[in-house]
């Protein structure tokens, strides 16, 4: 099993295809809205700012790719040495 989180967007899209077509066929889509993009693909819907559910989603698998996309703003502020408390979510 492999697991892809954020599988909603263009890169995880592309990934299950290649995984699929020549790798393995035992997939875990995981967003808050999974999509099917092959018939044994399997969904679970998950907020991955949530830890456990994102520990759920992951249970089982080999491997788990992180293709989520964090909003513009989250890194603006990293890099421009702006502090931000650990406990404030990304804005966006």
């Amino acid at each position: 099993m492999q697991t892809i989180l954020g599988a909603n967007g263009q890169i995880a899209e592309e990934l299950t295809r290649e995984l699929y077509r020549n790798y393995i066929k035992d997939i875990r889509l995981v967003s808050r809205n999974p999509k099917k993009i092959h018939e044994t693909d399997q969904l679970f819907p998950a907020n991955l700012m949530d830890a456990q559910a994102t520990d759920k989603a992951v249970e089982g698998s080999e491997v788990a790719y992180l293709t989520v996309g964090l909003p513009t703003l989250y890194f603006a502020g990293r890099c421009s040495g702006q502090s931000t408390r650990s406990s404030d979510p990304p804005s966006g």
